[in-house]
């Protein structure tokens, strides 16, 4: 049993040597996402070097779709997703670029599906501001295991349909004080619950704290809305964690 940030970005930290550190430490499992293609490369390094203590997850997130132009070979890219642990963070929003058919965005979430499919590699999406349209494209490929990182569920029956597939969500600090996350958490099923720190984000509300160290708190908060004891809830979310995971 170990807690574990199933969503960070140790590519931004400016020492992610450090907050490894700390995780071997506290006896933590780390899943490092990558936004663009040059951070994949960092955290497979990272991984090679922290053996144990770190799973990666590679793939181009929607803000960085455009940075990094036409979508890369296909054969190379699941090179990629075969050397790492998962596809992600991968997903659309509507705040970086414009999400219409042949759009940079949409090539490059349905190719990273194409190769998680091919793989049976899990799936970190974001889908802010885009929840159906990533829904009505998920729902077209088989998928061995899908999170929705940070989702924060919405009137248009969006939350009803990641229930009944089954997909993960990962809740983080955010937790701690908003009362939607609060009620989103006891609508999804407790197996399919994990935290995450989304680092090197800071939170205003929590006095700037971030990263790892949060998570302890995450899963506390989760233990206190399912009336669990902390080491209870702490089983929980590892045996979920190995199960978005996979052997």
């Amino acid at each position: 049993m170990r807690l574990a940030d199933v969503h960070l970005h140790l590519p931004e930290y400016q020492d992610p040597s450090s907050v490894i550190d700390n995780a071997k430490d506290r006896g933590m499992l780390l899943v490092s996402c990558a936004v663009n293609l040059a951070q994949t490369d960092l955290n497979l390094r990272l991984r090679a070097e922290n053996p144990g203590v770190l799973r990666c997850f590679s793939g181009v997130h929607p803000s960085d779709a455009s940075k990094e132009g036409p979508v890369l070979d296909r054969e190379r890219f699941l090179e990629l997703v075969r050397a790492s642990d998962g596809v992600g963070e991968i997903g659309l929003d509507p705040k970086y670029s414009e999400l219409g058919e042949g759009s940079m965005q949409r090539r490059w979430f349905l190719m990273q599906l194409e190769a998680a499919e091919k793989t049976g590699k899990p799936v970190q999406v974001h889908s802010r501001g885009s929840e159906r349209q990533c829904l009505d494209i998920l729902g077209t490929f088989r998928l061995r295991a899908v999170l929705m990182h940070w989702f924060e569920g919405q009137e248009d029956g969006t939350t009803g349909e990641v229930v009944s597939r089954g997909y993960f969500v990962s809740f983080g600090p955010a937790l701690l004080y908003s009362k939607r996350l609060r009620t989103l958490a006891r609508v999804i099923s407790e197996d399919r619950e994990l935290t995450e720190s989304d680092g090197p984000v800071s939170f205003k509300a929590l006095g700037g704290a971030g990263g790892p160290d949060t998570v302890a708190s995450v899963a506390f908060g989760l233990a206190e809305l399912w009336g669990h004891g902390f080491s209870d809830m702490a089983r929980r979310l590892d045996e979920n964690l190995s199960a978005f995971l996979g052997p």
